[in-house]
């Protein structure tokens, strides 16, 4: 096998809904491979991962957590994620740099929504699966419906590798439909032999679907096994890998963590038939794709960062190519500035422990890197290297930040270092409330921002309704004058101006036009006139909204030699503008918002009309190259603030969406109360 395509490093993400026992299984692979002499409990916290207090709290993954094995000299970075939907950024972080998505499935519940939505981030992202059935020692497991469930799910390339030996408390090993023999475990360890009696036509039946399906993928295999000869099992598992890379076959293995059952088989498998992924860039702004070749120039990607309490800030990184040993210095793309990189380091979960080198296809970790951000590419001064960034997972809920006023400072400060480690989290500043609005992936993301805010920084904050901008416009044209006219003793404040407003679409928020001839408003007092018209727009209409979408041509006015300034100027002119917007009155807009929701064709019927009860209107429906539906149609920005939450629900958590600000319309006149 091409040395490149299987190097000596590659990374593994483990994915699955939660409970499936993914955080148990990544405890188990590194014991099976000598890196763990026992393997922790998720019940009381030993785990690798799953020990930050928010995961204990909640008894489930929230972030990636990492752990490398060894088989001989090859290494395996195994990324431990999320299987809470909340907390799907993550496993599309981890899916990015992976070689290979290992998708766990509980043999008792088998498939749900959530590991359709992981299946298809796992072909969003480009990924080749292996599939594992956990749990089959469980008390209801059942392995033929949970393989029928996949099928349906996955499709025709689907192929068991393996069939349990027994089931529940009988459970005791697989057979090996490559070796065509049965591997049972036991105290005295593990045992071969032949594929038990009733077990053997089955096993027949699904091994010659499997051997026809593996050697189609090269054609002197093929040309051999017509001959009536059957293939070793390395050259099975070669051509298993390439037709895996190409999205041909998708293998699924079994057993059980509880029981260790499959685990060593599992780990040595994943070893043997990962290739190894190129990773695509852009180089001058051309897309290319790096070879993980540990002898070409370095070049590293930041995926995750960790704001370590003893540690300080720690930035993990793939290596995409080259090899690091010791110190180097290299340049990051975004900022052009250098970076020098010392102290190399891998992580078990959140231990970090050091190492003298690393090559293509590592996952490395160094401190003080303050200056990278996740996505980030370090590689020598002269490339010219950006990542490549994907849509991303729409936020399914907004929230207003409620805090004390003499803590404003103190949480913003502490959300943009949440900010950091989860990139799933947006913190924006809302002009017109002038209130912090955190976006988040669900009501526990937000639930868990919450804890860490009060547990890492000691603030507490409460959530409250997010604000919806609305504006207001100028309905008429209208010709005023406004005048400002104060004597109070000594100097006065006069000022004149004479302005003709006029609407303009919205989408041109403002329009000055400078009409003066003669001198009847000096030029140094202009400027002026213009800031008072924006400031009074900024203020708001009759309706306390921000006024959009006016042309202001000043073309008269008068001033005094002693009591004109730019201060009564100013106040002219914002005293002009509210004349107009009484004398011709204004309509309330909305800001809307072009939507376009991808969902099964299933689930089409309950999105249609629950747009429809949006005040949505559809402009079309299309089908993508993976057959889901595509919705286009305009949605009032008001009508979204939770509307990923709400199409989770109708859609089984499989419907995606996006959103992006269109135009302006009038709205209902009880849209902004």
């Amino acid at each position: 096998m091409n040395s490149i395509r299987h190097p000596k490093a590659r990374t593994v993400a483990i994915v699955g809904r939660a409970g499936v026992g993914k955080t148990s299984l990544l405890d188990a692979l590194v014991v099976a491979t000598g890196g763990l002499s026992k393997a922790g409990r998720v019940e009381d916290g030993s785990t690798i991962a799953g020990n930050d207090p928010e995961e204990r709290r909640h008894h489930t993954s929230l972030g990636i957590a990492m752990a490398p094995v060894w088989i001989g000299e090859d290494k395996l970075t195994l990324l431990d994620t999320p299987g809470f939907i909340d907390f799907f950024a993550e496993v599309e972080r981890a899916l990015d740099v992976a070689d290979v998505a290992l998708l766990v499935v509980g043999a008792v519940n088998g498939v749900t929504n959530d590991t359709a939505v992981l299946w298809d981030l796992c072909r969003d992202a480009g990924v080749p699966v292996v599939v594992f059935i956990n749990m089959l020692d469980a008390e209801r497991a059942d392995f033929e419906a949970t393989l029928s469930a996949l099928e349906r799910l996955i499709g025709p390339t689907l192929a068991p590798l393996e069939l349990p030996i027994g089931l529940g408390a009988s459970f005791s090993g697989v057979v090996d439909l490559l070796a065509d023999e049965a591997i049972t475990y036991g105290s005295s360890g593990t045992s071969h032999g032949p594929v038990p009696a009733e077990l053997a036509e089955l096993e027949a039946r699904v091994r010659a679907s499997l051997l026809e399906a593996i050697v189609v993928g090269d054609d002197s295999l093929t040309e051999r096994y017509l001959e009536g000869e059957t293939p070793d099992m390395s050259e099975l598992e070669s051509v298993l890998g390439h037709l895996m890379v190409e999205g041909r076959i998708v293998p699924v293995t079994c057993g059980s963590v509880t029981s260790a059952i499959g685990i060593d088989r599992l780990i040595t498998l994943l070893d043997e038939i990962a290739e190894s992924r190129p990773i695509p860039m852009f180089e001058g702004g051309e897309l290319v794709h790096l070879e993980r070749s540990p002898d070409a120039d370095l070049v590293l990607r930041a995926f995750k960062v960790i704001v370590d309490p003893y540690v300080g800030r720690i930035v993990v990184c793939e290596v995409v190519s080259g090899t690091i040993q010791g110190d180097v210095t290299v340049a990051n793309a975004r900022t052009r500035g250098e970076e020098r990189l010392h102290g190399l380091n891998y992580l078990v979960g959140s231990k970090l422990h050091s190492t003298e080198r690393a090559v293509a296809g590592d996952v490395v970790a160094f401190a003080k890197l303050n200056n990278v951000r996740v996505g980030d590419v370090l590689a020598r001064p002269a490339r010219d290297l950006a990542a490549v960034s994907g849509a991303g997972r729409a936020h399914a809920l907004s929230a207003a930040v409620v805090a004390a006023a003499s803590d404003d400072e103190k949480v913003s400060s502490a959300l943009h270092r949440l900010v950091e480690e989860d990139t799933a989290l947006r913190v924006r500043h809302d002009p017109v409330s002038r209130s912090l609005v955190v976006d988040a992936m669900g009501e526990m993301h937000l639930q868990v921002v919450h804890e860490r805010l009060k547990r890492r920084y000691g603030v507490d904050v409460t959530w409250a309704a997010p604000p919806v901008a609305y504006f207001e416009t100028i309905r008429a044209a209208a010709d005023v004058e406004g005048r400002l006219k104060k004597q109070t003793g000594g100097h006065g404040q006069f000022a004149v101006v004479n302005v003709k407003f006029e609407p303009l679409s919205p989408t041109e928020a403002f329009d000055f036009v400078d009409a003066v001839v003669g001198g009847s408003v000096p030029r140094q007092y202009i400027s002026a006139v213009r800031n008072g018209i924006e400031k009074a727009m900024a203020h708001g209409g009759p309706s306390g909204q921000p006024v959009i979408g006016v042309r202001a041509t000043l073309y008269d006015g008068k001033s005094h030699s002693v009591d004109s300034s730019e201060a009564a100027f100013e106040t002219a002119g914002s005293l002009a503008l509210r004349a107009a917007l009484e004398k011709s009155g204004t309509a309330l807009l909305e800001r809307i918002m072009a939507v376009e929701v991808t969902v099964p064709a299933e689930f089409l019927g309950d999105v249609l009309t629950d747009l429809s009860s949006r005040r949505g209107r559809v402009i079309g429906t299309d089908q993508n190259e993976r057959g889901d539906t595509v919705v286009a149609a305009h949605v009032p920005e008001g009508e979204l603030t939770r509307y990923g939450l709400e199409l989770r629900a109708l859609s089984g958590g499989r419907g995606r969406f996006r959103a992006e600000a269109h135009h302006f319309a009038e709205a209902p006149k009880v849209a902004a109360k």
